[in-house]
């Protein structure tokens, strides 16, 4: 049955070890609604975004280029909404350059929006600096500035006890010989000047990134961090001590990961890799080539947006559901709207077409879908 259905899709899915359930309803394309303003320009790929809600208005930030991979014709656009119907351009962000991670964070009544920006060579990683902007519920977006993390990509800005943290991983030589693994955890208190948390870096695992993390009610910190070529690592530190975080390793890659809480629960959100676990393609003489070999395995294979559920006992995730989606996908941004009710927005290519891998998907035009998850 295609996705183009006028009522709601009701996915009552049964979450292990307790009765609330969850369903969503039809996912709708933002960047073919012709909702968003003239002023956005849509290209062929549209990408890493990001979701918030600042003073009742929506906004998202999100990511257009010629394709997923670096561009001098990249535009990272933000506009708001206060019924998600209705679209206002707010600003854009082109530098002639790669931009990506667009991330917001909200810190003593203002908004702030972290990226950084990249290179132009289509199939180079150059991560050269992270910007912020912000703006207050009245005045407009100020010009950009660095926040002096050189090299680093963000991952995610959380607030905990008036205090911003970033995760944030080294991005420069991150696909040869030369990088030297070091994803971190910053904070501030002014959303501009970020420090380390501690002297050493959280992990320094080979080729550790993506370090997303969220706060539990008590405090208390869980983290998914992906291992690109053997899998990830699910994540715990304890709410005295956040600097010192406990790993249990997983064949499984969670690409792209969000975190969110409901009530006591914490749920992911990041792309799943069909054809099972990454770390199968081994090659127990050489390291970096079964690391290789799993990455060609992971490009050819097929990929979609799914949701879990973290088990902050063990450090495991259970498989919910898998959204439509296909090929290139995820990046997900989230926000609530009341108790039992949230907007997700993720990435993918056309979910009604051709089930792509991800190789195809990455070459592929790729659009903006949201829904509302109901709780």
């Amino acid at each position: 049955m295609r996705h183009k259905l006028t009522t709601i899709i009701f996915c009552f899915l049964t979450v292990i070890g307790f009765s609330q359930q969850i369903k969503f309803d039809e996912w709708q394309n933002l960047t073919t609604s012709g909702k968003l303003p003239a002023k956005c320009i849509i290209q062929h790929s549209n990408n890493n975004l990001d979701l918030v809600k600042f003073h009742d208005k929506f906004y998202l930030a999100f990511r257009t280029a010629p394709t997923h991979f670096a561009s001098k014709k990249a535009t990272m656009y933000v506009v708001s909404s206060t019924d998600l119907e209705s679209w206002t351009f707010e600003t854009e962000i082109k530098l002639g350059c790669d931009v990506r991670e667009p991330r917001f964070a909200i810190y003593h009544d203002t908004l702030n929006l972290y990226f950084f920006r990249g290179g132009t060579r289509t199939f180079r990683f150059e991560p050269k600096e992270i910007f912020v902007l912000r703006k207050s519920e009245k005045s407009t977006w100020t010009e950009k500035q660095s926040v002096n993390l050189d090299g680093f990509v963000p991952w995610r800005v959380r607030e905990r006890k008036d205090t911003l943290y970033l995760s944030a991983y080294y991005g420069k030589n991150l696909y040869n010989s030369k990088h030297k693994s070091n994803l971190r955890l910053f904070w501030s208190t002014d959303a501009l000047a970020l420090k380390p948390i501690s002297e050493e870096p959280q992990i320094d695992i080979l080729s550790a990134e993506e370090g997303e993390f969220i706060f539990d009610k008590e405090g208390n910190m869980f983290s998914t961090v992906r291992l690109e070529g053997t899998g990830s690592l699910v994540c715990k530190a304890d709410k005295n001590s956040l600097h010192n975080w406990e790993k249990k390793r997983s064949k499984t890659k969670y690409d792209s990961a969000l975190l969110f809480d409901h009530n006591q629960d914490i749920y992911l959100v990041s792309r799943r890799n069909i054809d099972g676990e990454i770390d199968k393609v081994k090659n127990r003489r050489n390291e970096k080539q079964g690391r290789i070999n799993n990455l060609i395995r992971y490009s050819i294979t097929k990929k979609v947006t799914a949701l879990f559920k973290l088990n902050k006992t063990d450090l495991t995730l259970s498989h919910i559901t898998d959204f439509p989606s296909t090929g290139d996908c995820s990046y997900a941004g989230i926000s609530k709207v009341n108790d039992d009710n949230y907007v997700l927005m993720n990435y993918s290519n056309n979910i009604n077409g051709r089930k792509k891998n991800w190789i195809s998907g990455q070459l592929g035009k790729t659009y903006i879908y949201w829904t509302k998850l109901h709780f």
